[in-house]
């Protein structure tokens, strides 16, 4: 009986002790930007699909549009800003590759632009726009992560940026677009989130601005470019809930603004 409570003991203590360091190695991460035009910014959570398309049909009442969408940890995080370069900005949701070109071309025959493209909850979101100053776009869809940097390379060549890129249902989907007027870009990978960070820190060093940070497949990727509008950049990555929040206050009372989220381990 001792044995048989010890090793009980032993499974329950190994379970905790698992679920802490799970715990313990999630993270939320805001990336920031002076210059972005913006000027104001709001940001709501909602577990419940239906629930966060009315916080955003309150928001774009206020005036807000959309600017960044991240799903994680059961949520769905969205970024509202003012200032933005486009307009009627709305989300549509696809459940499979096949639907979301379908999606792509409907809102392109209606004058709309992609601004970002998210998985979660079994579905992959789309922030659609107008009035955007990008002039053409497309997307490309990859299986393997080896597939990626060809997929990029080859749509640089055509004189397409990278804005984009996520990971869902075992597929990399990249967004590309012309008229960014982004030059010089780079893209960054790293498996180990502190390493992530010095990559961030080096690229700012050689005169690079972080667009866009995703996690996907146990990667951080990050898309770097020259020529952007930002003159300064920061970001925060919190393990609790309450002080990523505290956070993204501390750096909008400093002219911040967020231009990204993304979550991850």
């Amino acid at each position: 009986m001792f044995f048989v409570r010890t090793i009980f003991w032993f499974s329950v203590s190994l379970f905790l002790l698992t679920t802490s360091l799970y715990a313990s190695s999630h993270k939320w991460v805001a990336v920031f930007a002076k210059g972005t035009g913006y000027t104001a910014q709001a940001y709501d959570s909602r577990g419940d699909w239906r629930d966060l398309l009315w916080v955003i049909k309150q928001r774009r009442a206020q005036g807000y549009e959309i600017s960044a969408l991240e799903h994680g940890g059961g949520l769905w995080f969205v970024v509202f800003s003012e200032g933005t370069p486009y307009t009627q900005s709305h989300l549509r949701s696809a459940k499979n590759w096949d639907e979301l070109i379908a999606l792509f071309k409907k809102e392109q025959k209606l004058g709309y632009k992609m601004i970002k493209l998210e998985h979660g909850s079994g579905r992959w979101v789309a922030i659609f726009a107008k009035d955007a100053h990008y002039t053409e776009q497309t997307l490309s869809q990859v299986r393997g992560w080896e597939d990626i940097d060809y997929m990029i390379r080859a749509k640089w060549k055509e004189g397409y940026d990278v804005i984009d890129i996520d990971h869902g249902k075992s597929t990399w989907i990249a967004l590309f677009t012309k008229g960014a007027g982004y030059t010089n870009q780079r893209l960054a990978m790293s498996r180990k989130f502190p390493r992530f960070m010095e990559i961030i820190r080096d690229r700012w060093k050689d005169g690079y601005h972080l667009i866009s940070v995703e996690y996907g497949y146990k990667r951080w990727i990050g898309i770097f470019a020259k020529n952007t509008s930002y003159i300064d950049q920061g970001y925060v990555s919190t393990r609790d809930w309450s002080d990523f929040n505290d956070e993204i206050k501390r750096r909008w009372k400093r002219g911040f603004h967020i231009i990204d989220v993304a979550e991850g381990w």
